[in-house]
């Protein structure tokens, strides 16, 4: 009679669940928990068999959300668990001599125990998710397509995370080593690509220094947890009752699909996984790495990533991080690299003597680490000089910040203004030697100017942007010879820019702004000595926002951001006073929001004119209620606290308090060094 081969062995799948129960009825159980949890919720609101729940789509929402932000997360841990439950036997060696005496074939070994950890990988979502169903049966919660995408979405995870964990399993002889290579695995394309951003953006001048994602659909948990989401669109309706209501209509898991990919991916991990146990010796059990064509890959692998992480990491030690010489990185990512070669080689040979007969790698690891950093360094790409042409830049965002006074922080879809954006980032890139490096050649006092740009090809894809920032050396010298600082200063008082700047929250397309009043702070009372406050009322409100779009208009609005001395420039020209308008808005894209209540801040300077005249007009601003810049502010702070600043007239023979007026003969006070200020210094 003919013999048939059975490639699945139910005594060995049962000896493998019944092993192992403790970890799969465990997880059942805390995972039981938590639709128990909501049972208990709806019998405490006396809503078992009521109405409150009864809204399917709700309950669905619910679920699209635990797939979207947990079950990535969880299959990646659970996994590994059965993983070493499955296969724990290959890292020990008498283990492995028992199992392969077995009358079952390697082929038989593999099915079974995949079933076995796959069983074990399951059951607990299997428990949770029935419980969960039947609960939300019992209170009309059952969506037949959202269930079937849930149940779908587990099962692809489930299956992608627990083939990769095999995948790794077949790697190593070493369950130590298996938890490092699988997470590992995992997330060693994002680690990598931000190791190397790292190096690159410490090289180039205005480059954005984070991480990007560029290759993080090979790290699947933080791809799956940062593009999965849930997406729910509501109605407007009238209920019995009369009032209006919002009603949930649809819910989609977006981006779902992903899920298919990575579980066509776990099948192509599968088949990778048996190619490797087939060819997969008994002897390699304990071995750090169980594959003889993967060692290199570990070894060099390793020296790498030291090269990359400890090189940084050293050259910080010893110089400064945020502007790196290629020469010393080059050294110290050669000798970080040379100690993670090495390391690799003792952890390979499971033994210290790997120096002699190894230097040929070792030189190799040395010249592999210098080309890399000095490759990075001699930016290639050109991403250093790099500006976008108008049709790569079809929206920008902006953050700009002086060392005084408020900053300035838009989004710019007028091409005029983005042109403007263009030529001031074009000329930052062409004085960024004398920008960037060797700061502490600049003689006398200097402040930094914070310039941050954010390209969008798509304003849609926000993932697409493209960014740069620039913190900028800047003093009075500085300012007379930059070009680019000059320019910068300009843009920061362009009429285009300062109209986003000031209403482009509050006047947006999709929304309808009204006035409602406002008030001003800063007000000087020459009688009472107090600093006051006064309401606006809506038609002196609208006065006053018409004047501020004239002083916007004829550039007056963003003139102090540059002044880089404070004593002799922003103090005597920004205003201790701020001008609030409040808005009530309402938005126009057809959902039901409710009013909101929105203010604008502006802090007048002496060069905003048009406000000034309107605030004096108006009654607001007059002899008896001033307006004090910083510089008369600090002044007359020093007087109260019996320390008065003096002004001495060589003429008159007198000593000045301030500008307000009051004039004391000389020798009402004898004037301390402090506290006196010669006449011809005095604004």
């Amino acid at each position: 009679m003919r013999s048939k081969t059975s490639y699945f062995n139910p005594a060995l799948f049962r000896k493998n669940l019944a092993r192992f129960w403790p970890m799969w009825g465990g997880a059942s159980l805390v995972g039981a928990l938590f639709p128990l949890a909501f049972l208990t919720i709806l019998i405490q609101n006396h809503a078992l068999f009521g109405e409150l729940m009864s809204d399917p789509l709700s309950i669905t929402a619910g679920y699209y959300q635990i797939v979207a932000w947990i079950i990535p997360t969880l299959s990646l841990l659970y996994a590994a668990l059965c993983a070493l439950a499955a296969w724990g036997w290959l890292y020990n060696p008498r283990s492995v001599g028992l199992y392969h005496s077995l009358p079952v074939t390697r082929k038989g070994l593999f099915v079974t125990d995949f079933l076995s950890g796959m069983s074990m990988m399951l059951i607990p979502y299997a428990v949770t998710g029935g419980l969960a169903i039947l609960v939300s049966a019992t209170v009309g919660g059952v969506e037949p397509v959202g269930l079937g995408v849930t149940i779908l979405s587990v099962l692809g995870m489930s299956f992608f995370f627990f083939a990769s964990a095999m995948a790794v399993v077949f790697v190593t002889g070493n369950p130590f080593a298996f938890a490092a290579f699988y997470f590992i695995f995992h997330f060693i394309a994002a680690g990598l690509e931000w190791l190397v951003t790292m190096l690159m953006t410490i090289f180039y001048f205005g480059v954005e220094r984070s991480y990007q994602g560029v290759v993080e659909f090979l790290s699947p948990v933080m791809y799956l947890t940062r593009s999965l989401n849930v997406d729910t669109e509501y109605a407007q309706i009238t209920n019995a009752g009369g009032w209006g209501e919002s009603v949930l209509t649809s819910v989609t898991l977006v981006n779902g699909w992903m899920i298919a990919v990575y579980a066509l991916a776990g099948v192509a991990l599968l088949a990778f996984a048996w190619a490797l146990y087939r060819r997969r010796r008994s002897e390699s059990a304990a071995d750090v790495v169980a594959v003889g064509w993967m060692k290199p890959v570990f070894r060099y692998g390793v020296a790498l990533c030291a090269a990359l992480a400890g090189g940084m990491a050293l050259y910080g030690l010893f110089f400064d991080i945020s502007r790196a010489n290629p020469v010393p990185m080059a050294v110290c990512m050669a000798l970080a690299g040379l100690v993670g070669y090495y390391i690799a080689s003792m952890l390979l040979a499971k033994s210290l003597r790997v120096f002699r007969g190894t230097w040929k790698g070792a030189l190799a690891t040395l010249l592999a680490a210098v080309a890399l950093c000095l490759a990075v360094a001699a930016d290639p790409l050109g991403m250093e000089t790099w500006t976008p042409e108008p049709e790569q830049a079809q929206q920008v965002r902006f953050w700009m910040r002086g060392w005084n006074g408020h900053g300035v922080n838009v989004i710019l879809n007028d091409p005029a203004a983005i042109q403007e954006v263009l030529e001031v980032h074009r000329a930052i890139v062409a004085e960024r030697e004398t920008l960037d490096r060797d700061r502490d050649r600049f003689e006398g006092e200097t402040y930094y100017a914070y310039f941050d740009l954010d390209y969008y090809d798509d304003p849609e894809d926000y993932d697409g942007r493209v960014n740069r920032n620039y913190d900028l050396p800047c003093n009075q010298a500085l300012l007379e010879q930059s070009e680019a600082l000059r320019k910068l200063a300009a843009l920061a008082s362009d009429p285009l820019i300062q109209e986003a700047n000031v209403f482009g929250d509050i006047y947006g397309e999709d929304r309808d702004a009204r006035l409602t009043g406002g008030y001003l702070t800063g007000l000087y009372n020459t009688e009472t000595k107090d600093v006051e406050q006064t309401e606006l009322t809506a038609e002196q409100a609208k006065v006053l926002e018409a004047a501020v779009r004239r002083d916007i208009q004829a550039g007056h609005l963003g003139r102090t951001l540059f002044m880089v001395d404070e004593e002799d420039g922003y103090e005597k020209a920004a205003y201790s006073a701020d001008l609030n308008l409040d808005y009530s808005v309402t938005y126009l894209d057809g959902r039901q929001r409710p009013l909101r209540t929105q203010t604008l801040f502006l802090n007048p300077s002496v060069y905003c004119t048009e406000t000034l005249k309107a605030l004096e007009d108006l009654g607001i601003v007059n002899e008896n209620r001033r307006l004090l810049t910083y510089a008369q502010r600090i002044a007359l702070d020093n007087l109260e606290k019996g320390t008065p600043t003096y002004y001495d007239d060589p003429y008159s023979g007198v000593y000045y308090k301030d500008s307000f007026g009051t004039v004391y003969p000389e020798e009402a006070y004898v004037p301390t060094q402090d506290a006196y200020v010669p006449f011809d210094e005095a604004y």
